[in-house]
């Protein structure tokens, strides 16, 4: 990361309209079909969000906390950074801060990160930083029947539980474009997820635990220092 761009955490509530605005603004560089009013009532539902600041906002991914009967899950929502800004860690450093808290909300219990991917670039912050993730090389029956109870809950209407894919009948942004890398993560994800081009979204689930997290995602963390910006009660 830079030197002059900073990470902060926010409360979804507390965020300013101009970091709203600079956030949509963004959203609709990089996604055809992305529309004003469907990107604030996607960002109402969320908790948290995580800023890369600069001159003004160059990155952000925001959060929602879901408690479901069985288990806790922390749902990454739209995740965006500049191009200028690709290639640091700061976004995943904040991350890794908020894998923290909410190991604190519930030290008894893991907690699960539920993330959907449009495209490699995302997919890839799992192989990148994890140690136990789905899909990926490794088959895990119990953290896929996670998954696949997670995502049947959220998007009962859109989820294929026989591919692991959301696919959105009408209406859906999609990545302008995306690099094809020909890593091995990035070859699988596409085999995975062969819709992508045209909105379909990669179901994907890991422990969100700090020993479930990589030397390169401990390091991280450890580099990153955010700023915190929550409502009193958190």
């Amino acid at each position: 990361m830079t030197a002059d761009v900073k990470v902060e955490i926010w409360s979804r509530s507390l965020l300013r309209e101009a970091d709203i605005a600079a956030m949509e603004r963004l959203y609709r560089e990089f996604y055809v079909g992305a529309d004003e009013a469907d990107f604030r009532r996607d960002l109402a539902e969320k908790d948290y969000a995580i800023l890369l600041r600069g001159t003004g906002v160059c990155g952000f991914s925001t959060m929602k906390l879901v408690e479901m009967a069985e288990m806790r899950v922390l749902f990454s929502g739209d995740t965006v950074v500049e191009t200028s800004q690709r290639g640091q860690w700061g976004l995943a450093g904040g991350f890794g801060h908020m894998i923290k808290f909410v190991e604190g909300m519930f030290p008894d219990e893991t907690a699960y990160w539920f993330l959907i991917s449009k495209g490699a670039r995302t997919y890839r912050f799992l192989p990148t930083f994890f140690r136990r993730y789905v899909p990926g090389p490794v088959a895990d029956a119990d953290l896929s029947a996670r998954l696949a109870r997670v995502a049947s809950a959220l998007y009962p209407r859109e989820y294929n539980p026989a591919t692991g894919v959301l696919h959105f009948v009408g209406k859906k942004d999609r990545l302008r474009g995306d690099l094809l890398r020909m890593d091995t993560e990035s070859v699988r994800f596409r085999a995975l997820n062969p819709g992508w081009m045209n909105g379909d979204e990669l179901c994907c689930i890991a422990p969100l635990a700090t020993d479930n997290l990589n030397r390169l995602g401990l390091r991280v963390i450890e580099a990153t220092d955010p700023e915190w910006h929550l409502e009193r009660t958190q």
